[in-house]
């Protein structure tokens, strides 16, 4: 009682709420330095005409958005690319993943290892992805090509990167098994929590396999699907590292999204206002796409 007692005291819980402070302070530390302070530099940086090589700085208001938008022939077909590169293996990455999710989650042999095996392209680090896809897909010895060929089923190799017709899929597929993990895993945990009561009263119905999962596995990973979603879809807008690595935005700009355009204005052109222009641009999209997909969402709940 003596312990209660003390603990209610106002010194205490003043105490209590200055060490829970002091806990959080390293994390709000981090969010303003690295977080907040580049977005905000990024949106001033955007006005400018700043140059790394020029060393010029000054301010130009829109001149570097009315340069995206009407004036950079490549700039649109970027954009385009980039929901392409994004959109396609969201969908892709859940269609693969929530299958899985429901395989693992039955009974199988050495389920563990299955479900182990299935995190080995998430955890592994994107430029090793990358090198290791290159590799295997290069157009002259590259594993794939000469694999096909011994199979008879192509007559010459396939440039998977140098063709149009070919790069598109290249780069969907290495997305999609890089990224499919996740929802996966994600997937796979959300249906841990579906009560298997559901399940039985809904056999004693007389529903089929298919009957359950739209009747009550689907709507029951709704609120799973939301955030694995809008987590799959914000960190593939911001993806870099496979593109850059597997075709350098070639051939062309013909596989070009918006985070190597930035890297082309602010590091290869020097041009960092354009390429904080582009980020800035990239930024408002990728939160009105992420506000879209919850919208939608909450209003399939209600």
């Amino acid at each position: 009682m003596e312990i209660l007692k003390t603990l209610k005291t106002p010194g205490t819980a003043r105490r209590r709420n200055l060490f829970a402070l002091a806990l959080i302070l390293p994390t709000v530390l981090y969010l303003l330095v690295a977080q907040l302070y580049p977005l905000v530099e990024t949106v001033r940086l955007s006005f400018t005409n700043t140059h790394l090589v020029r060393n010029s700085s000054d301010y130009i208001g829109f001149e570097n958005f009315r340069t995206l938008f009407f004036d950079d022939e490549n700039f649109w077909m970027i954009v385009r690319n980039t929901f392409l590169f994004v959109l396609v293996p969201i969908l892709t990455q859940f269609l693969v993943a929530v299958p899985a999710a429901l395989v693992l989650n039955s009974k199988i042999r050495f389920q563990g290892i299955w479900r182990g095996l299935v995190m080995v392209p998430w955890v592994m680090p994107m430029v090793v992805v990358g090198l290791m896809l290159k590799w295997l897909l290069d157009y002259h010895y590259g594993l794939i090509n000469s694999s096909l060929e011994a199979l008879h089923l192509i007559k010459d190799p396939i440039n998977w990167f140098g063709d149009e017709a070919w790069v598109y899929a290249t780069v969907i597929f290495a997305s999609t098994w890089k990224g499919f993990a996740y929802p996966t895993i994600m997937t796979l945990a959300g249906l841990k929590g579906i009560s298997a009561e559901l399940y039985e009263s809904a056999q004693i119905d007389g529903a089929g396999a298919l009957r359950k999962f739209w009747s009550i596995t689907l709507p029951m990973l709704k609120p799973v699907l939301l955030v694995s979603g809008i987590v799959t879809l914000i960190t593939g807008w911001t993806k870099f590292e496979m593109v850059y690595i597997l075709t350098n935005g070639g051939p062309g700009y013909a596989t070009s999204t918006l985070p190597v355009y930035i890297f082309t204005n602010s590091f290869g052109s020097f041009r960092l206002g354009m390429g904080a222009a582009v980020a800035t641009f990239s930024t408002v999209v990728v939160l009105v796409m992420a506000f879209a997909y919850w919208k939608y969402f909450m209003e399939k709940e209600d």
